[in-house]
Order: C-alpha cells, then sequence, then structure tokens
C-alpha cells in the first residue's frame, strides 16, 4: 500500500505539472488545481478505510451515539460517515446548513451538517457523495432538543448545550467531496411517516397532498412573519385526514410565490421547526410542488357501519385480561395494565418499564381473533398517549398466521401498519389518533398487536397508554 501512495504522488505531480501554463517573459504560472488536491486527499482517505486505519461508519449508527436532549458528544475516534447531499440552498430556503442521507434511492437514515459557509450548492451541490472524517468534530443539536442530531465544529461558547457550525478553516480537513453526484431517488412515503423521528434528514416524496383550508391568495410564507412560516398539508386516508407542515424560510426565493389551490405531490426533506415541537418538511425548490389535480376527498364514515372490533378498556382493571385477549411477557415482568387517564377520567390500558430492574421489556398486547372475510373493507385506528418516551419503542402488528397461543407468538408472521403512534412532538399527555389503517388487503382470521419494546434502563424507560380501539368495516 505503501508503494501504492507513492504512486499516487507521483500521479498528481505529473497532473499538476500538465497545468502549468506559459507567459510572456518565459516567466511561468503553476498553478496547482483545487481538485486535484481534494481528490487526492479523498483517495487517501478511503485507503486509509480500507486499510482498517479509519471506521467507515453508517449515518444510523453515527446517530446512535447521540440522544436528543443531551449534551453534545465529541468525537474522538478517527470515524468516517458518507452520504448523499439531499438539501440545497440555491433558492434560499436553508441557510449555512445541509442534510445528508445514506443512499441516493431508498434511505434509511439522513442527518444534518452545520456548515459557515454561504451557497454550500456551488459546491455541496443535490447528490454529491461527500465524507466527513469526523475526529474532533460534535455531535448534537444546534438548538437545543430540537430533535434534529447535527454535525457540527464546536460547542457554543454561550451555551454548552449546543453546537456551532464548522469553521470554513476546519472544513478542508473534514469535508471530501467524491467526484461522484448520483440522482437522488425522494423516498416515496405516507404523510403519517412524515412525523417519524427516524426519517429527519431524508428527500422524500408525499403523493395526494393539498394545502388546508382557503388558500386563494396566500403565499408560502406569511408577510408578518419575520424568518419562517408552517403551512398545513393534508392528504386523505381512509375515513378522515392527516397532515403535517411545509416549513419556508422568508428570505426564500419563492416566499411570496402564491400557494397552488390543487392536490397532487411534493418532494422535500424532512426537518423539525425552530422550537423542535413540530415535523416540518422543507423544500429545495418550489418545482418539487405539483399539485395541478383536484383535491382528495375521505371516504364516507356512514358507509362503514360495520363495527368488527370496540374496546375501551372500561370493564377492566389491573392486568389487562379480556376474553379472547392475550396479555404476554416476552421479556422481563411488566404486563398492560388498566390505568384510569386524570384528564378524562377514563380507563385505557398502559405499559412500561420504569424501574423495572429488568434487562430489557418486551409485552404484547394482543386482540381476539378479527374476521376479515365477510367484509369488503375494514379500517383500524385506535389513540395512544406517553408520560414519557425514553428509550423505549411501542409498534402496532398484524398477523394471519398465528394460532393463538402464547408459545407461538415470535414464531407468527407479524407485519407493522403504518399507524401514527404519539411521539417527542407531541403533547405527550394528550392522546393522539393513529389515523385510519386500511386492513383490506388481510384476508382470514388476523390479530392486532401492541407490541411494547423497553431498554432496560430502570430510570429512563418510557410509558404508553391505549384506547379505543376500532375497526369499521363495510
Amino acid at each position: 500500500m505503501k508503494t501504492n501512495k507513492i504512486l499516487l504522488l507521483f500521479i498528481v505531480f505529473i497532473i499538476c505539472i500538465s497545468q502549468y501554463s506559459c507567459v510572456e517573459d518565459g516567466n511561468f504560472d503553476i498553478p496547482q488545481k483545487k481538485e486535484d488536491q481534494e481528490n487526492y486527499s479523498l483517495i487517501l482517505l478511503k485507503d486509509s478505510i480500507d486499510d482498517n486505519l479509519i471506521e467507515l461508519k453508517s449515518i444510523s449508527d453515527l446517530k446512535s451515539l447521540y440522544i436528543s436532549g443531551s449534551l453534545p458528544v465529541k468525537i474522538t475516534s478517527n470515524i468516517v460517515v458518507k452520504g448523499y447531499v439531499v438539501s440545497s440552498d440555491k433558492e434560499g430556503n436553508y441557510f449555512k446548513e445541509f442534510y445528508m442521507q445514506d443512499q441516493a434511492v431508498n434511505p434509511t437514515a439522513g442527518i444534518k451538517v452545520a456548515l459557515n459557509l454561504n451557497k454550500i450548492y456551488n459546491k455541496y451541490n443535490f447528490g454529491r457523495e461527500v465524507y466527513i472524517r469526523l475526529k474532533n468534530l460534535y455531535l448534537g443539536e444546534t438548538n437545543f432538543g430540537d430533535g434534529i442530531t447535527t454535525i457540527g465544529g464546536k460547542i457554543k461558547l454561550t451555551d454548552n448545550k449546543e453546537i456551532e457550525s464548522i469553521a470554513i478553516n476546519k472544513e478542508k480537513n473534514h469535508l471530501y467531496r467524491s467526484e461522484i453526484t448520483e440522482i437522488i431517488v425522494p423516498k416515496v412515503i405516507t404523510m403519517v411517516a412524515v412525523n417519524n423521528a427516524a426519517n429527519i434528514g431524508m428527500f422524500v416524496k408525499i403523493k395526494d397532498v393539498f394545502f388546508s383550508g382557503y388558500t386563494k391568495g396566500k403565499s408560502y410564507t406569511d408577510p408578518t412573519e419575520d424568518f419562517d412560516t408552517k403551512r398545513k398539508i393534508e392528504t386523505c386516508l381512509g375515513l378522515g385526514l392527516v397532515g403535517s407542515f411545509l416549513e419556508t424560510s422568508s428570505f426564500s426565493s419563492f416566499a411570496n410565490n402564491s400557494l397552488p389551490e390543487g392536490g397532487g405531490e411534493l418532494s422535500a426533506v424532512i426537518s423539525k421547526d425552530f422550537s423542535g415541537d413540530f415535523f416540518v418538511l422543507v423544500l429545495n425548490d418550489i418545482l418539487d410542488v405539483n399539485m395541478n389535480d383536484d383535491r382528495c376527498t375521505p371516504l364516507s364514515i356512514s358507509d362503514f357501519s360495520t363495527i368488527l372490533l370496540d374496546e375501551d378498556f372500561e370493564n377492566t382493571s389491573g392486568r389487562i385480561s379480556i376474553s379472547g385477549w392475550t396479555n404476554y411477557i416476552e421479556k422481563g415482568t411488566k404486563s398492560w395494565r388498566s390505568y384510569i387517564d386524570a384528564n378524562s377520567n377514563s380507563r385505557a390500558a398502559r405499559i412500561g418499564s420504569f424501574l423495572s430492574r429488568n434487562d430489557s421489556t418486551i409485552s404484547w398486547l394482543i386482540t381476539k381473533s378479527i374476521n376479515l372475510e365477510t367484509t369488503n373493507q375494514e379500517f383500524l385506528s385506535f389513540e395512544t398517549s406517553s408520560s414519557f418516551f425514553d428509550n423505549s419503542n411501542l409498534e402496532v402488528l398484524i398477523s394471519t398466521n398465528w394460532d393463538g397461543k402464547e408459545t407461538n407468538i415470535t414464531n407468527a408472521t407479524w407485519e407493522t401498519l403504518p399507524a401514527r403512534i404519539v411521539n417527542e412532538s407531541d403533547n405527550h399527555e394528550n392522546f393522539v389518533n393513529s389515523t385510519f389503517i386500511d386492513l383490506s388487503k388481510y384476508k382470514g382470521n388476523a390479530y392486532i398487536a401492541f407490541k411494547y419494546i423497553g431498554s432496560g434502563n430502570e430510570h429512563y424507560d418510557g410509558t404508553y397508554e391505549l384506547d379505543n380501539i376500532i375497526i369499521r368495516a363495510k
């Protein structure tokens, strides 16, 4: 490998010599192209990765090193992360930052990079493959608690809970552009998936959307706002509507453009607003909005009068025990229990492993068997809330091949349903609706499972509440 590097140095030298040009009086101008320097630095970096001198980490693994709301983490090990740029400040909708995701097609994770550079798009253009050498950089948040894991250059002098941008004089030692610019294919997701922290930083497409309310005469930004404006966007989902927000900077080139009145699709990067209270979509360009069709219309709830399941937990107390239902502990000691909500004074189901002292907790609450053969279309809905979220997760699953026996739960095929589960952007003490989940593709007898997973950290495991589970059909 040492011989190869000497050969590379010689090649770079020859390239540089070939760039010399003669000028008057026999003097020679000897410029060395910046691109050649960059390419050689990247070659050496890749060689170091190949030689296992530097570890190449995925964006997902990198993000796992930092928990939102904690102090910034200084990277002290020799690690590198690679990604593809998916944001652009060309139209002024981003400022001294860019987002990159792990793959050009079907990404699984994205991350923000804070960089003290104007017109970033000239250097880190959309689709550009970028390597970042992370040693002595920081992971954290530029706005404490906003939920956006960011790569930055140092801790803010006025607030040790936040990080600042990578300085220009540090950029050349940490950021490396490849010669590759990939075609980025937006990941098609549902509106529900926008409200998922795992999708922050990815370039996505939402179909069948429209701006809610009366939009005629309104622009992307409110002229009374100084910085950013959130406009609500919605889509039809079964028997109702589900929404999120498009956030636009007052400094963008399209700030004063009129909002489209029809329906269609848009492509944008998922992020959070300044306070971290809401998930938002941020455009690169107004050309990524195509709404020339009619707005969608939800299905009529009156057409779905057949109720296949209706459980509000009002007739339970203590450990949940309902005829035909299964309350199963896979790991740990915590099971689903009845709980009285202080706000509504009504009962709900609750699960949490706080102070359990278990290494891990996995607990299932599974409905009775639901016959999906005698109806044409079915929709599931339920409500969730949370006392706190730390290191825990709640999933909703469906199986059509489970035999109803506890010993075979983990051997059955369970498919995750695209439900909205309460998250840290919600007022966690209030119940949020799952939206209507279409079950029409499933046949036979089905079971719906609510699976809780706790980390085992006795001081930081979250608690979830579940209520008003309904399956409507026609």
